[in-house]
């Protein structure tokens, strides 16, 4: 897909949406929450990704192994 008809798409979802929401028949839950996305995008604040734990990739199926911390780089150069 070429970017002028993503682009001409996501500003057409854009003004549908806008519509909807200034209905005054979309519920406040999503009208608070389609305005708290646009702020965060128009103000560049997106929230921080959260560091997986070890209990979240499981949740995922993913196995995680904990290997001890290897030594520092001073004891392994003069080795022990």
């Amino acid at each position: 897909m070429t970017m002028l008809p993503r682009l001409q798409a996501e500003e057409k979802l854009s003004d549908l949406n806008a519509g909807m929401l200034s209905s005054g028949f979309a519920d406040k839950k999503d009208v608070s929450r389609a305005v708290a996305n646009l702020t965060e995008i128009a103000t560049g604040e997106r929230p921080k990704a959260v560091k997986a734990s070890p209990q979240m990739l499981a949740a995922m199926g993913i196995r995680t192994t904990i290997v001890a911390p290897a030594p520092n780089d001073g004891e392994a150069a003069h080795g022990g």
